[in-house]
């Protein structure tokens, strides 16, 4: 998974830890790292199933409460998303594709010798 470098000076990162401590953020980083193992960031599962995959040994509801409040995920219905982590992590969800055409797209090149230009 792809963790910007200000993960740790974050805003959303203080606020989850002031609402579920050290082990809020821990829990948070293995729901991202479902996420990529899924290729989703939307479980349909209930809050006690969510704190189980998280690992998280308080109160389940508490886990779910401080990801929506501190701005990391969001509920709609049965859905339970974390906000925001495809486009963190569009990068990991391209890459396979590409890697099935042949890998990176190929882009002609051409180089300048003594006043000629050769394709590379």
């Amino acid at each position: 998974m792809i963790l910007s470098p200000d993960f740790c000076e974050h805003y959303k990162t203080k606020i989850l830890i002031r609402l579920a401590g050290h082990e809020g953020v821990f829990c948070l980083l293995k729901l991202w790292s479902q996420c990529q193992f899924r290729k989703s960031e939307v479980f349909e599962k209930s809050p006690d199933i969510i704190s189980a995959i998280a690992g998280w040994s308080g109160e389940p509801n508490q886990l779910e409460n401080a990801l929506i409040d501190s701005g990391f995920a969001k509920r709609s219905g049965e859905k339970f998303i974390l906000h925001q982590w495809q486009d963190s992590n569009k990068k990991l969800l391209t890459s396979p594709a590409n890697g099935k055409k042949g890998g990176r797209p190929k882009i002609n090149k051409t180089e300048e010798v003594k006043g000629r230009y050769l394709k590379l």
